[in-house]
């Protein structure tokens, strides 16, 4: 499905907006006028028209900290999503005008109480990863956080290692996560063949739903998710610390120090070959 065409009266009269979009009156016309001699100007004069999206991006990071929502901003500054989140990760230049309006929303706190400060997104990334595993389009999830969906794709397809995000993006997540963990998309209102599509997606992709994931493993740096590559390693190092626990009465802690690998990745080889679990084994 195609983006909804902003129409001519979202924009005032005079703005060059406006009149590509069919407002023929005096007041667009001389709008446009002055708009194109003005590029035109620049041109000239070797600056041209695109410019950098830093001082954009670093603008938007600055709103976002005082609390001020993705949309709020893209309304008062009239920017669509799409180039909103372009802005956002640096990905092309844009246009002045379009700068002009982003730096010109003043920053401000907003009545939500919200937490700026950055934390790590791994925890935040593996959780919307999984929740498309189990069949969420991002679309969905989005509406859920009250972001745009490309805001959602763009975190899953981050590096979970190097990635940051606001810790009140991490709590609206979590707490999502939570509410959505081990339910069929299908049963809210979502179409059978969107949320196999998604689920094929995030397969090829290697990410696990939700009910693979221990709620702390989650935000855990020592744990890092099964994929098909080490699906056997997993297996080896389940039944060789069945074998040493078993015949050297070890707990989890020394087996997983003997075998070269964190306790954590033994009780997660154990959840995902049980038949090698000793349930007295702590």
């Amino acid at each position: 499905m195609g983006r909804t065409a902003i129409p001519a009266e979202a924009f005032e009269h005079g703005d060059p907006r406006r009149y590509r979009r069919g407002c023929r009156c005096t007041t667009c016309k001389t709008g446009m006028t002055a708009t194109v001699r003005r590029q035109r100007y620049l041109r000239t004069t070797g600056r041209g028209t695109r410019v950098s999206p830093q001082r954009a991006a670093r603008h938007i990071e600055l709103l976002r900290g005082l609390g001020m929502s993705d949309k709020g901003i893209q309304t008062e500054a009239a920017v669509c999503p799409n180039v909103f989140y372009r802005i956002t990760q640096q990905r092309t230049h844009i246009h002045r005008d379009t700068e002009a309006r982003l730096l010109a929303v003043k920053p401000r706190q907003v009545d939500t109480p919200r937490s700026g400060a950055h934390i790590s997104g791994r925890g935040t990334i593996r959780r919307l990863r999984a929740l498309a595993a189990d069949g969420w389009p991002a679309t969905r999830l989005g509406e859920r956080c009250g972001k745009h969906k490309q805001f959602i794709v763009q975190l899953q397809n981050s590096d979970p290692d190097t990635t940051v995000v606001r810790r009140w993006v991490a709590d609206y997540v979590t707490e999502l996560s939570g509410r959505l963990a081990g339910q069929r998309p299908e049963d809210h209102g979502i179409a059978a063949h969107i949320a196999e599509r998604v689920r094929k997606t995030a397969a090829g992709k290697g990410w696990a739903g939700t009910a693979y994931w221990d709620p702390d493993d989650y935000d855990n740096p020592g744990f890092t998710p099964a994929t098909s590559a080490d699906t056997k390693r997993r297996q080896q190092i389940a039944e060789d610390a069945h074998w040493i626990m078993r015949h050297g009465g070890l707990d989890r802690a020394t087996a997983a120090q003997r075998l070269g690998v964190s306790k954590s990745y033994v009780e997660h080889a154990f959840r995902d070959h049980p038949e090698y679990k000793l349930e007295t084994a702590a």
